[in-house]
């Protein structure tokens, strides 16, 4: 059973719409072409295995990227500001996501030198962190 007011409640949100069309705000570099990509796909976009910073001092072998804006809420200020949301996704499938200016602006400067992804062979990138003060940035 559809509730009517909820479902107004939605159009005039722009969810409803947002349903409707494409996503504006993602980038995806994999080929979802086969029942078996578009379930890995699903997955890394839904439920990464790894977060990137889980592999500081790691190597990933990076072919695929996922990027989204996602909305984030400063706990001290309560003000919501936009971010990347970055998975990168190496050979084997498994995806790594980190929320990070950091991770985005090293992401766009690989893809300035190196061309779109997907990355073959796979580029291998070193995770560091970055201390300044009391940030840490990967």
């Amino acid at each position: 059973m559809v509730n009517e007011n909820a479902l107004s409640v939605m159009e005039q949100d722009g969810f409803v719409a947002d349903l409707k069309k494409p996503a504006q705000t993602t980038y995806c570099s994999m080929s979802a072409d086969t029942p078996e990509t578009k379930a890995l796909l699903f997955k890394v976009m839904n439920n990464p295995e790894k977060r990137i910073s889980d592999m500081i001092n790691k190597t990933i072998n990076v072919q695929n990227l996922f990027c989204e804006v996602v909305e984030c809420t400063n706990e001290q200020t309560g003000e919501v500001i936009r971010c990347p949301r970055i998975v990168l996704i190496d050979e084997k499938g498994i995806g790594y996501q980190a929320v990070s200016l950091g991770v985005f602006s090293a992401i766009k400067k690989l893809m300035n030198v190196y061309g779109t992804p997907p990355w073959t062979p796979s580029l291998k990138l070193e995770v560091k962190q970055i201390n300044k003060k009391e940030r840490k940035m990967l």
